[in-house]
């Protein structure tokens, strides 16, 4: 087991991600996928911003690795900020400890108290906003660990008392984990039954022994692990302590064309015409258009746009190149149009940005 621990200093937060998991499309802020190359891991994520010099903390375990990373550097945590959505092949479980966690799932947005939480499915885009101060566990289950655990003969050698209580969350795992195409996107929210207290604490003491045995293996620990895993999941399902809820996104042709579209901006940095989209999407500009607007409550010009301001901010903090070569680049035909869209965002001049966010 190897441990780690990173300051921010030296940090990006690329290479931040890529720490803990293997990612692809690592500059699509539209796409990327993550993968989990343990068979679990725990991770807490711990941000404050109520100090003189906030800082956002993530403490991650697996089988195979531990790892610290502080983060305290204005332009990372700005960077942490505006982190895109993401996607990954496992089943993440999020546990709120302290404060507040506010939750970007596709386009919703979720707030979890502490003491609440969710466990997402595999083709959910989400992120974790920093907006307010919190104290989050996380546990990731690969969908290998979970059919091992869920098929194993031994799992149910002796037979478990349910009390009465549907064991949904098993369910609700076990059906997308054995899905050959998992295309379902729905998640599990879960909170404390009514003036129930110590369902926090039993979950905060499951939460921090799959740490400690992390932390320190023993011979047997892979069936305490298992054993501690299938208790949270058993715990959570249990009406007399949770209130346990299925959330469905329901997304129809229309999500799939703007996810087609936005694919097609993010490639060339938002710089297709509508006629252009048009034609190689074969739908009139006017419904671009008009689901455009739906799902992000811009135009598409503007949505277009965004791409290219961002490409704009990677040259400035990223490159030596000149303002004019950047606005060449993304083929801008109006110098004063671009500073009148990039003023616009960051109310900053592209060279105060670079100045202000610079590597």
């Amino acid at each position: 087991m190897n441990e780690n621990a990173d300051a921010s200093a030296n940090l990006s937060i690329d290479t931040l991600k890529s720490n803990y998991f293997e990612i692809q499309n690592l500059d699509s802020h539209f796409n990327q996928y993550y993968h989990l190359t343990s068979l679990y891991s725990a991770v807490i994520e711990t941000y404050r911003s109520d100090l003189e010099k906030p800082y956002f903390k993530i403490s991650y375990f697996s089988p195979e690795r531990i790892n610290h990373s502080l983060i305290d550097d204005e332009n990372l945590l700005h960077d942490m900020a505006n982190r895109p959505l993401h996607q990954h092949d496992f089943f993440e479980l999020m546990f709120v400890l302290q404060g507040e966690a506010v939750v970007k799932i596709e386009n919703t947005e979720r707030v979890y108290p502490s003491g609440t939480g969710c466990i997402v499915n595999c083709n959910l885009r989400h992120i974790e906003l920093l907006s307010n101060d919190f104290l989050i566990f996380f546990l990731n289950l690969s969908k290998e660990y979970l059919l091992s655990l869920f098929h194993s003969d031994n799992m149910f050698h002796l037979s478990p008392n349910t009390n009465g209580h549907a064991v949904s969350v098993f369910q609700f795992l076990n059906k997308h984990a054995t899905a050959i195409d998992n295309v379902e996107k729905e998640y599990l929210d879960f909170f404390p039954s009514y003036n129930d207290l110590s369902s926090y604490k039993k979950l905060y003491r499951l939460s921090e022994e799959i740490v400690k045995e992390t932390l320190s293996p023993q011979i047997g620990s892979s069936f305490y692990i298992n054993f501690l895993v299938c208790q949270i999941l058993d715990f959570i399902s249990d009406t007399e302590h949770f209130h346990l809820s299925k959330v469905r996104i329901d997304y129809g042709n229309d999500f799939l064309i703007f996810t087609r579209l936005t694919h097609l901006l993010e490639r060339s940095d938002g710089r297709l015409s509508r006629h252009e989209l048009a034609d190689s999407l074969s739908y009139s500009g006017d419904y671009l258009n008009r689901i455009t607007k739906k799902y992000t409550g811009m135009t598409l010009f503007e949505y277009g746009t965004t791409f290219s301001l961002r490409k704009a901010e990677y040259y400035l903090m990223k490159t030596n190149y000149s303002v004019s070569e950047i606005v060449s680049m993304l083929n801008f035909t109006n110098k004063s149009h671009f500073y009148k869209l990039f003023f616009s965002k960051h109310h900053v001049t592209p060279k105060e940005y670079r100045s202000r966010y610079r590597s």
